[in-house]
């Protein structure tokens, strides 16, 4: 039996069953095991229960079938490491949002088993900075931190249908999600439950993934959070290091930006940490032929989950680099220091970033950059 999941912007093949025996499926084409436990969430369950209803994300359960408690979008340990509980983030519609209320419903079940899964052989890695990541990866790969940040990214956006998009009133009371197109994150939601439905996942069902060391600065805020919504990416930092994945390209886009990581010639500051996110998430917006995800299952029990990718046969295709669409996501990634950049007006700096001719990472010539490159730092603008 196979089932397509979605994931790519204008596919609407979601939830096809090519193959029906006599199995425990609903009439919205979830699968279920022998005991109830909710296999292979649908399109429409996902969207219905989980993006637009009160469901826990990870197992579908509702209230009145389980107790739920709130689980932190950005985890607790991370919150304490970096002293983050009474600072504040800012939101897609430039809200500041504190850290330590910044929560989604889960049930009680799942919240501990996110824990064990995720929060505590991750937070013992960060615990000692990039050498503890790095050790964890050479121990068991990069599987576990890769569906981790699936997990943020998902509890982000999720948390964007409770938050009001307009500050004003009068402009109403739509949520920042109300653009979304929720069939896009089905993907992403099939990774982060994962470790819940014990499905095998093939190679390429992961996407890209980066971890770079940086040079931390003092001046600086130890912590950082990106997500860039129509590219699936996510960019985290975190003291010395930093994280970086696309989370649907197939591991596609970490390959077509191997001209910008091959003259990266030192580690990199924080500023410039931001730029090479927002070069990846630059690329996804180019790829003409991401992948197609599918779930497979052996019997009516939904044995022997699988979740494979479908990749074409002629291999990643980009559009042609365009530089105002390298330049809106770095537009994005700089507009809370747009005030702060030396050298130039904000409106300078608008204007140069939007044709993607400002950079921290290069020089005029096309060389890295050494030294401290924060926003009070000189940077350079190409001509």
């Amino acid at each position: 039996m196979e089932i397509v999941c979605g994931g790519n912007k204008g596919d609407r093949r979601y939830a096809i069953v090519h193959y029906i025996s006599v199995m425990p499926i609903s009439t919205d084409n979830s699968v279920f095991d022998k005991n109830g436990r909710l296999l292979f969430c649908s399109v429409e369950r996902f969207v219905r229960d989980i993006c637009e209803g009160e469901h826990c994300f990870i197992c579908g359960r509702s209230e009145q079938e389980t107790p739920f408690n709130r689980e932190h979008i950005l985890p607790n340990w991370l919150l304490r490491q970096f002293t983050l509980h009474a600072k504040t983030m800012t939101l897609p519609n430039r809200e500041r949002h504190g850290y330590g209320t910044y929560t989604i419903p889960c049930c009680v079940d799942c919240n501990s088993r996110l824990s064990s899964t995720f929060e505590t052989p991750v937070s013992e890695a960060f615990a000692s900075g990039f050498a503890g990541v790095e050790a964890l990866i050479d121990l068991e790969g990069t599987h576990r931190l890769f569906q981790w940040l699936a997990l943020i990214f998902l509890k982000l956006h999720l948390k964007d249908r409770r938050l009001k998009k307009h500050l004003d009133r009068r402009l109403g009371d739509a949520p920042i999600s109300e653009t979304y197109e929720w069939e896009t994150f089905h993907h992403v939601h099939c990774l982060a439950r994962a470790h819940y439905t014990e499905a095998l996942l093939g190679d390429f069902v992961f996407g890209s993934f980066m971890l770079v060391q940086l040079v931390p600065d003092s001046e600086d805020e130890p912590f950082d959070v990106v997500s860039v919504t129509d590219a699936s990416s996510l960019f985290l930092r975190a003291g010395d290091v930093a994280l970086y994945a696309v989370l649907n390209d197939g591991q596609a886009c970490v390959r077509a930006i191997e001209p910008t990581l091959g003259r990266i010639t030192g580690p990199l500051h924080p500023m410039q940490a931001r730029e090479l996110a927002a070069e990846l998430a630059a690329a996804k917006l180019h790829l003409k032929n991401p992948p197609r995800f599918s779930t497979l299952m052996s019997d009516e029990d939904g044995a022997d989950l699988q979740m494979i990718a479908d990749l074409d046969p002629a291999g990643p295709l980009f559009l042609e680099k365009d530089a105002p669409t390298v330049g809106f996501v770095k537009h994005f990634a700089f507009r809370h220091v747009l005030d702060r950049i030396e050298g130039h007006t904000r409106e300078e700096a608008v204007a140069l970033l939007k044709q993607n001719r400002l950079s921290f990472l290069f020089d005029d010539n096309g060389n890295f950059i050494t030294g401290r490159r924060g926003p009070e730092s000189e940077v350079t603008s190409i001509s």
